[in-house]
């Protein structure tokens, strides 16, 4: 009896986990490729006000990341930016032809 609750337990947690990962996937894949301008105009608003944004970028595998923090433009290049991560000291380099889309976080 003890091992048929164990293992009902187990899939229960199990589909509780598959659920999660499917809802999570769909967060990541909701939102579609933004056009170019509208990210350059996202970027300049959010270095102008430094405002605190999330991110999601591609890399050259098409592996999608989410990264949340201030964003920044390198001097010499208009089309390379940088992210530096909230809450640890991770920066993230990338193209603007990288970036999937660009939203404002709400505190």
């Amino acid at each position: 009896m003890l091992e048929l609750k164990k293992s009902s337990l187990q899939q229960i947690s199990q589909s509780i986990q598959k659920q999660f990962s499917i809802k999570n996937e769909q967060l990541l894949n909701s939102n579609e490729q933004m056009p170019v301008f509208q990210i350059s105009f996202f970027i300049n608003q959010a270095i102008e006000k430094h405002k605190l944004i999330s991110v999601s970028y591609t890399d050259y595998n098409s592996h999608v990341y989410n990264s949340i923090g201030f964003i920044s433009k390198n001097k010499k290049n208009s089309t390379i930016f940088k992210l530096d991560e909230i809450g640890n000291n991770l920066s993230h380099l990338f193209n603007i032809s990288q970036i999937k889309y660009i939203k404002l976080v709400k505190m």
